[in-house]
């Protein structure tokens, strides 16, 4: 093996620090690369480069600290929910630019915030008139509903930008709170056809809003998960035709817009797939992110806080991401006044510290060749080198590298 594929140096130097040394292996079956198995299109280059990002799930059922499915979990009413919860909101202590520097210190190159989650409240001053509380005067949104000034979104896609970081944006097909629909579960049943064809227009006025405000690099939709009849019915009333269309509507807006496959998820569409339940075992056949939380809370939870796992967790499970040729996004999940946890700022400084060593090893690198991981850890390769990421020394003190015999 020449010094073109992997630094012998660099990888002798590791072996001295960690009181080993490093020998080649026999070649081993080898994965084709991303370019054999897919086509990275020019929209998802800046996507498929950056390969971490930052989630962020934050709304009203960030008050009640009891997670982002209180609203449905709880059983609450809508309008008990609405008055004990989302109207005391107020997130005074937000700070976007520091969310922002945490997101760029820790390599993130992207962030995507819950501008409307399940709970039907709009993180924006929204103007569709489809979306109110239960008496029909005030609109179900951050300025209308809880009072609260400034926008919040606009501010953190300023500092996001400022420190090169692609702005996103979250948005939940179903909605518990909109009046064409009923809890179900979790998932919701539709009034009539009649109000379902309504809220796709109220979802679309608020999408345009969105677009229009915000002009986000990605669109992260979720709340997709119904059926697939023959046609819509009140339960399962969200098709894949929809998707396809909703895809099709925002493209024909923002040619350039990344969407996730969650406009109708495990049907293909969209321009890359989510692993939520696990990492993939090997690349797949398109471009892939998998979302994570830190806690096993995505909202905040204020029972978790002694719950988050140490950075180690995320190193390694970036470092395999990125080996299977996928995109990791972490989640946050700011407490009620906006302020970002201390188990969260902990781990997003101990990233930041690593990344700041090894971030060439991920920052736009692909997945590791071998096909079998090394049992020591993981490899990803970039310009022609290959990436070592020791995981566990083996106990012999030798480092075997798998040679390799392509180019």
């Amino acid at each position: 093996m020449t010094s073109a594929h992997l630094s012998r140096r660099s990888l002798i130097k590791a072996a001295a620090l960690a009181g080993g040394t490093v020998a080649f292996g026999l070649p081993q079956a080898l994965w084709p690369t991303a370019a054999e198995a897919y086509s990275v299109s020019s929209k998802m280059d800046w996507w498929y480069q950056a390969r971490f990002g930052m989630f962020i799930h934050f709304g009203s059922y960030s008050y009640l600290g009891h997670g982002e499915w209180a609203f449905s979990s709880e059983s609450w009413s809508k309008a008990n929910y609405q008055t004990q919860v989302s109207a005391h909101f107020n997130p005074t202590a937000f700070n976007a630019a520091a969310i922002a520097q945490l997101a760029a210190d820790a390599g993130m190159k992207y962030l995507v915030i819950t501008a409307k989650h399940h709970e039907g409240f709009a993180m924006w001053d929204s103007n569709v008139p489809g979306f109110t509380d239960t008496t029909g005067t005030k609109l179900y949104n951050l300025h209308d509903y809880a009072g609260v000034q400034g926008d919040l979104l606009a501010a953190l896609k300023t500092e996001c930008e400022a420190r090169g970081v692609k702005f996103g944006l979250y948005y939940s097909i179903l909605d518990w709170n909109h009046p064409s629909q009923t809890i179900r579960s979790g998932l919701t049943t539709m009034a009539s056809q009649a109000a379902r064809t309504g809220y796709i227009a109220d979802m679309k006025a608020q999408l345009q809003e969105l677009l229009d405000r915000y002009d986000p690099a990605l669109l992260w939709f979720d709340g997709d998960w119904f059926g697939e009849p023959s046609s819509p019915t009140l339960e399962d009333w969200w098709l894949r035709s929809d998707g396809v269309d909703l895809y099709n509507w925002l493209i024909a807006r923002k040619p350039q817009l990344v969407v996730n496959e969650r406009v109708k998820r495990d049907l293909g569409l969209g321009d890359y797939t989510v692993a939520e339940f696990g990492v993939p075992n090997a690349p797949l056949d398109r471009q892939w992110e998998r979302c994570d939380t830190m806690n096993g809370a995505w909202g905040y939870q204020s029972g978790r806080e002694n719950s988050y796992r140490p950075v180690r967790d995320f190193v390694q499970e970036l470092v395999t991401c990125v080996s299977r040729d996928g995109n990791f996004l972490l989640n946050i999940g700011p407490k009620g006044d906006g302020s970002v946890t201390a188990g969260s700022v902990t781990i997003l400084r101990g990233l930041a510290s690593w990344m700041a060593t090894y971030g060439d090893s991920v920052h736009g690198a692909t997945a590791s060749p071998f096909t079998t991981d090394p049992t020591w850890g993981r490899a990803t390769k970039k310009d022609g080198k290959l990436f070592a990421h020791v995981f566990t020394w083996p106990t012999d003190g030798v480092l075997q590298i798998p040679a390799i015999t392509n180019t």
